[in-house]
């Protein structure tokens, strides 16, 4: 394997690495469009073998984002390995990976075997994850005097104000009321993150100074959080927001890191508000205003981060606030494609009924 690496060299893994990040696309889009087909096959001639069909096809679907991800991971490691970037740092994120997988799979036994167990668990892994990362952040080196803020007041100001518009919306109307289990709730959760990340490598237009435009890529954790409540879908983008960071780290003030990964990916779980909004009926409309409202708070997230630490990349003819507001806009082009690739899900009633009974409120009315 080493002598395989050697060979291909630094420019062979990444022109590797591109060559399956393009195929990776089509793939994927197969395989979405096989799935469908195959469950409107079975819906109509063996109805009753659905459910059936459902295990299987989440199954095949997991172990794909699991695949796919592995196989894209070994590209960008041995590139690193290659150009000898493999240092204490990256073991140290290495390790905090490590961390979250061994957190993610003992709080899941536990749910199953022992409830008291589990809570103690949670909170001891969320804490321990938590200082973690806070001490990595101070750890790992930051940029030079170019990336300075702008304005330190007014970042964390602002960043504050951000958090409160996250997390107010999140406590009043981000209860899950749901039925369904502990157990089945962090399943879905570990899916999401799973596919989400997966289909993050699956990227139709990368931008030169950081940000791509994926294959609906945010459209996994959205839907959980449609489905388990805004707290439990912010919980999970923050999940998220982290491996992130992993994967294509850009760390260069540690304000600027809190807001680029786990704040903006963790705002994506507000989407999870419209399951206590009373005044929308229809699912495609809450979906539409979840996705869109949780968007926009990514959005200002990067917006934020850009103004105040990446004044120095704008372009000729913009001003830092200009060039953060136009620059930022590939999250709108996210939004669009989510958007689409939902509505067409969410505009077929018997996928709609199935998403709601995933996690179906006790005693309440089914929207149709």
């Amino acid at each position: 394997m080493k002598e395989f690496i050697d060979a291909l060299g630094s420019g062979g893994l990444k022109a590797a690495y591109n060559a399956l990040s393009a195929f990776a696309l089509y793939l994927t889009l197969a395989f979405v469009v096989i799935l469908i087909a195959a469950y409107f096959i079975v819906k109509t001639k063996a109805k009753d073998k659905i459910n059936q069909f459902k295990n299987i096809a989440f199954g095949i679907t997991v172990g794909y984002a699991i695949t796919l991800t592995c196989c894209i991971s070994f590209f960008m490691i041995a590139r690193l390995s290659v150009k000898e970037e493999i240092d204490t740092n990256f073991y140290l994120m290495l390790g905090f990976f490590a961390l979250l997988f061994v957190y993610a799979i003992t709080t899941t036994i536990l749910a199953l075997v022992n409830k008291k167990a589990f809570k103690i668990c949670n909170y001891i892994g969320l804490s321990v994850s938590i200082v973690y990362s806070t001490i990595l952040l101070f750890i790992l080196p930051t940029a030079g005097e170019e990336y300075s803020p702008l304005s330190f007041a007014g970042m964390y100001i602002f960043s504050a104000i951000l958090i409160a518009a996250i997390a107010v919306p999140t406590f009043f109307f981000g209860k899950d009321k749901g039925t369904a289990s502990t157990t089945k709730s962090i399943s879905f959760a570990g899916v999401s993150i799973a596919l989400s990340f997966a289909l993050s490598y699956i990227k139709l237009f990368s931008l030169p100074q950081g940000g791509s435009i994926t294959l609906a890529s945010m459209l996994p954790l959205i839907i959980y959080a449609y489905m388990f409540g805004a707290r439990k879908g912010v919980f999970a983008g923050v999940i998220y927001g982290v491996l992130q960071c992993l994967q294509s780290p850009q760390i260069y003030q540690p304000m600027q890191v809190l807001l680029d990964y786990p704040i903006a990916f963790g705002a994506l779980g507000i989407a999870g508000i419209v399951k206590n909004l009373k005044f929308l009926k229809v699912p495609i409309a809450k979906f539409v205003f979840g996705a869109s409202l949780a968007c926009i708070a990514r959005y200002a997230a990067h917006f934020l981060s850009g103004y105040y630490v990446f004044s120095s990349w704008a372009m000729e003819g913009y001003t830092a606030l200009t060039w953060s507001l136009v620059y930022n806009l590939y999250v709108i082009a996210e939004l669009a494609i989510v958007l689409v690739v939902g509505c067409i899900m969410f505009a077929s009633k018997g996928i709609a009924r199935q998403i709601d009974d995933i996690n179906p409120e006790s005693n309440s009315e089914t929207n149709n």
